[in-house]
């Protein structure tokens, strides 16, 4: 399987089999398939079981946005996150560390860093259309198979479609418009002459994709980690918002869609639940500990989780996340100002601080005296602070925290949430993605399921489109839900803006949404950037919405022109 981009990225075969693997120690959700290599679609595709090993291939393309990978972004790397395309260089989430080609992350104006040869840009590209390419031979296979029941057939279809309609909403916020295609490509019907389809287009074919699923997705799954009625009805709300704002849709249907979902199988966390229930802790936090993420465990908000597992054989893609290694600091570091405290698990693992929260994110949670009015911003969401400790007392193969003059065991180290600048090793930082294994804190990667998809982002979804549709005193009781759980002030429906859903995105969701994607579809990523990003510098409006179209891609695309994005 080739490693770079050629016009046969968007027509490729690609079927990546691998278990799918669950970190519950539920066996019965384990699948026992144990793939030796790639296999081909006409060995795979020939029974009801072969339809589900290639669907959890599927999901494994899928999870690598949250994985390491290297330059062939085969997801088994420890660097180069691929959300951060998604999630940085916003009003909330900056390039603490930016390092080699992420340093486009704050530098929005050096082509030499945000151009069309750069590989980021280009193995995102790749990675999208190695999905959808995937999801077409599965989707066009499917409906010749025997032994399979209408009702799994469906199912089946239902989530390789959602999966498809997934992957064409990341092409279209990261590269505006690209080519559609629905269909299995074969040595027959093989394309070099690819051309762009207009946004609306492929909005139309995610629309049908996605009311498809509505239509078949069961409401709940018996495997953790698959896709539900839920998860559709959430991005078919969000679409029908975007279509509603070009006036292609209403903001009505969004809302029905959204309300379905919401009074669904799935319900708010609003209680103290599952592993560490009698210690301090917040329902928010509560969904976030390792053994809490999955339905099975307790977590009824849940919509998709990403299923991860230590050490997963055979080179599969996507076992390990690297998150936590991204977003949290380098607190063990004795560069630029930090401390070097010891790694434990309990301090959440080794991070390296190459994205972080901005000031304006902490902000959020405060009041006008600095003071935390907020749940989701106090030290059980966030790490604010370090205590000193001999941790050799109670565990011989680790080191005490070093002291500084005049400090002593039992004392508090406060983190930076104060303006944001860059190599701040010690700043505050997020404790979704604590996680690391306990005989070895230092481990690089993330091996906990990861919540990827809550029901409180279907909730603030709907409150947007209850405010576009004129009606504050709805949108103001849903974001009230969220506030409430939070014991944060609730509001009126004379607070409630466009930039205050916004905001309350950002207390509630942060890393965990497409934070850029979210802020250019309501025109508002070059606004908000420039005002709270401070470490953020010449972004060209014209340009930097959009990422530029990968250049081997428009060389290797020898049938037609294929025209760069403006500015590239």
């Amino acid at each position: 399987m080739k490693k770079y981009i050629t016009a046969k990225v968007i027509s490729r075969i690609v079927i990546l089999v691998t278990v799918l693997f669950s970190t519950s120690c539920n066996e019965d959700e384990v699948l026992n398939t144990v793939p030796k290599n790639l296999v081909g679609p006409d060995a795979l595709y020939t029974t009801a079981g072969g339809l589900e090993t290639g669907l959890n291939g599927l999901y494994a393309l899928v999870r690598i946005e949250r994985a390491g990978v290297e330059s062939d972004f085969s997801g088994n790397g420890n660097n180069m996150l691929l959300s951060s395309t998604m999630i940085g260089g916003t009003d909330n989430i900056y390039g603490n560390r930016p390092l080699g080609i992420e340093r486009f992350l704050n530098e929005w104006g050096d082509r030499s860093l945000n151009g069309s040869t750069i590989r980021y840009f280009t193995g995102v590209f790749d990675w999208l259309y190695n999905i959808i390419a995937s999801a077409n031979i599965l989707i066009n296979r499917a409906e010749g198979i025997s032994g399979v029941s209408p009702e799994d057939l469906n199912r089946i279809l239902g989530e390789a479609r959602t999966i498809r309609a997934w992957a064409y909403r990341h092409l279209t916020f990261l590269f505006g418009d690209v080519p559609l295609n629905l269909e299995e490509i074969t040595g027959d019907n093989f394309r070099d002459d690819w051309q762009r389809n207009s946004v609306e287009d492929i909005r139309a074919a995610m629309r049908a994709d996605l009311e498809f699923a509505v239509a078949n997705l069961p409401e709940n799954h018996i495997s953790n980690g698959k896709i539900i009625k839920a998860v559709a009805q959430h991005y078919l709300a969000e679409l029908l918002i975007m279509e509603a704002d070009a006036g292609r849709a209403t903001y009505q249907e969004a809302i029905d869609v959204a309300l379905d979902a919401i009074n669904g199988s799935r319900s708010l966390v609003r209680s103290r639940y599952g592993v560490n229930a009698a210690m301090p802790g917040t329902p928010f936090s509560d969904m976030f500990l390792k053994g809490n993420s999955n339905p099975n465990e307790g977590n009824t908000e849940v919509l998709w989780v990403f299923q991860y597992a230590n050490f997963i054989e055979l080179g599969s893609p996507a076992g390990t996340s690297i998150m936590r290694r991204w977003l949290h600091s380098e607190y063990g570091s004795t560069s630029d100002g930090a401390q070097g405290l010891t790694y434990t698990v309990e301090r959440g693992g080794r991070g390296l601080n190459r994205i972080s929260a901005t000031k304006f994110q902490f902000d959020l949670y405060r009041d006008n005296l600095g003071n935390i009015i907020d749940d989701r911003g106090d030290e059980h969401a966030w790490r604010l602070s370090f205590t000193l400790k001999q941790h050799s007392l109670i565990d011989p193969d680790l080191s005490d925290d070093p002291l500084l003059p005049g400090q002593s065991y039992g004392d508090t180290v406060e983190m930076i949430i104060s303006e944001e600048a860059t190599a701040q090793r010690n700043r505050a930082f997020v404790r979704k993605w604590d996680d690391a294994p306990e005989e070895n804190p230092r481990f690089e990667k993330t091996v906990q399921d990861q919540i990827y998809l809550r029901l409180a982002d279907t909730y603030l979804l709907l409150a947007e489109a209850y405010f576009k549709n004129g009606d504050n005193t709805n949108a103001a009781f849903y974001i009230n839900e969220l506030r409430g759980r939070a014991n944060a002030p609730l509001i009126s429906p004379g607070d409630v803006t466009l930039d205050y859903i916004l905001d309350e995105r950002a207390r509630e969701l942060f890393s965990e949404e497409h934070r850029r994607y979210t802020l250019l579809r309501n025109n508002k990523w070059v606004e908000r950037t420039n005002l709270y990003n401070k470490v953020v510098g010449n972004i060209n409006p014209n340009r930097d919405r959009l990422y530029p179209i990968p250049q081997n891609f428009i060389d290797s695309n020898v049938g037609a022109p294929i025209e760069q994005n403006p500015g590239y």
